[in-house]
């Protein structure tokens, strides 16, 4: 019960703060929308795709392998910390210089080119970030992390949108993000230091161990990214800079919405299924179930969402007429986003169980499949085929990571679970239909009523689960009045 209920206060940590995110960047997204143009803001996309497909290896892996093995032997944590950082510096400085080039070769513009450098300087700032927040999320404090996300998106949001009014273009705006992702950095570093300590340890044998153990992760980062982003530098051989950004408008809807997996499974989860892989598959199998019950619950109803309000959503984000382009954009990607929830579930237990030699197949399976077919349906349909491909990409290796897990793991009483959200979401989308000249704040909270009722009619989530969510918060509560009382006397 005490791990469960560490477990529902990170989740609640981390859903504070993602709300701050979510709004900060819903602010930015409407101010990018309604201020730059579909042009312009395709460049800037572009920038940071490319940067961050050519700068994969900086920090494809590390996190991980941070998190998995700090959470076993914590005493290590110092050592990881320091012996990861130089060999991400290494590496960053080697790719910086390589993506400066490739862009000045391809012939991208000076502006583009700018943009680039500015990239490339935030990816070594983002780099450092994400090995001080692995330690934290390995020693579950998840605090940190999430205040220092929450303040580098209320930054970039607050700056970027008064620039914005003030006439400022897209290098300010790669300038403001630097600042943004700084902030966020300079916050987890102090904090980390703190709590950790500041003794430097270095270690040769620990580098070249690190740097072999990652190769798995490595390949499988470099894969992973080059399947999810290879689409847009192919885009930008054989578009505009506006299809771009119809297409960088809809990855951006999708990229926000994989905040849930990411903080439920990776954030929270990932620590407890690298602990429970060692030696209590029955401990993990449920929690496996819970995880993977919970993104159903929410995934498919969300998927469901975006395909009948896709107008509505890219209406009141983006304002201008040019991103209605964007509409089938997003209903190609909202079926993927299902699968790509589950591929979370799946992947974080291959890594806790140290499986990492079957990730890099699925990720060069997936890359294959994937330029394949954005190869043949790029030149057809544009930004809608290469989101296509991007859904079925995600139903891939979905697919792919589910076979490749130990069959005893398999939660397969969660496809009782899927069947009743889906029922509960058809529902959703029969009673919402009729209202779609309003806006999507007006439709949005008449279609969570509808689909928490009927789920609950159906018993969607298992009765056991929010009987364990209730005794936890009441043992919560109970604890802080003894804490309080305690204190008193």
């Amino acid at each position: 019960m005490d791990g469960f209920r560490r477990v529902v206060n990170n989740t609640i940590i981390s859903l504070v703060g993602q709300c701050v995110t979510w709004a900060s960047t819903l602010f930015l997204t409407i101010a990018y929308g309604r201020f730059l143009g579909a042009a312009k803001f395709g460049e800037l996309y572009f920038a940071i795709t490319f940067v961050f497909l050519i700068g994969t290896p900086v920090d494809a892996g590390y996190g991980n392998q941070i998190v998995r093995d700090v959470a076993q032997e914590p005493a290590q944590a110092l050592a990881y910390f320091w012996n990861v950082l130089i060999v991400k510096l290494v590496v960053w400085l080697a790719l910086f210089l390589l993506a400066l080039l490739l862009a000045l070769l391809f012939g991208y513009s000076p502006e583009v080119r700018m943009l680039v450098g500015i990239c490339g300087v935030i990816l070594l700032s983002t780099a450092m970030t994400n090995t001080f927040a692995s330690i934290h999320y390995a020693f579950e404090r998840t605090m940190f992390p999430a205040i220092g996300v929450a303040l580098e998106k209320g930054l970039t949001a607050l700056i970027g949108i008064l620039l914005l009014k003030l006439g400022y273009g897209v290098e300010v705006m790669a300038l403001v993000m630097l600042v943004g992702s700084v902030a966020n950095m300079c916050w987890q570093g102090v904090w980390f230091f703190r709590l950790v300590g500041r003794r430097f340890i270095f270690d040769a044998a620990l580098i070249r161990r690190i740097v072999r153990t990652n190769i798995p992760f490595l390949i499988y980062g470099v894969l992973m990214i080059s399947y999810y982003r290879i689409d847009t530098v192919l885009l930008s051989f054989m578009a505009n800079s506006d299809v771009i950004g119809w297409y960088g408008a809809g990855t951006r809807i999708i990229e926000t919405l994989n905040f849930l997996p990411n903080i439920v499974i990776m954030t929270i989860m990932y620590p407890i299924f690298a602990r429970l892989s060692t030696n209590a598959d029955d401990e993990l199998k449920v929690a496996i179930e819970k995880s993977t019950n919970f993104l159903l619950f929410c995934g498919i109803p969300i998927c469901m969402l975006l395909i009948v309000t896709a107008s509505n959503i890219i209406g009141f984000l983006y304002a201008r007429t040019e991103f209605d382009h964007t509409i089938p954009t997003l209903w190609a990607f909202a079926p993927g986003l299902v699968f790509s929830y589950m591929s979370f579930v799946a992947s974080a237990v291959l890594l806790g169980k140290k499986q990492d030699k079957k990730i890099p197949l699925i990720a060069a399976v997936a890359l294959v499949f994937n330029l394949a077919l954005n190869l043949i349906l790029i030149p057809l349909y544009q930004h809608v085929g290469a989101a296509i491909v991007t859904a079925l990409t995600e139903m891939l290796v979905c697919v792919c990571s589910v076979y490749c897990l130990p069959r005893h793991l398999l939660p397969l009483r969660s496809l009782r679970v899927a069947a009743k959200a889906l029922l509960a979401s058809l529902v959703m989308v029969a009673a919402i239909l009729p209202l779609h000249f309003l806006n999507i704040f007006a439709i949005l909270p008449i279609a969570v009523a509808v689909y928490l009722l009927v789920s609950t009619l159906l018993g969607t989530i298992p009765r056991e689960d929010y009987l364990s969510l209730y005794s936890a918060i009441r043992k919560r509560g109970q604890t802080r009045v003894e804490t309080q009382a305690e204190t008193v006397q």
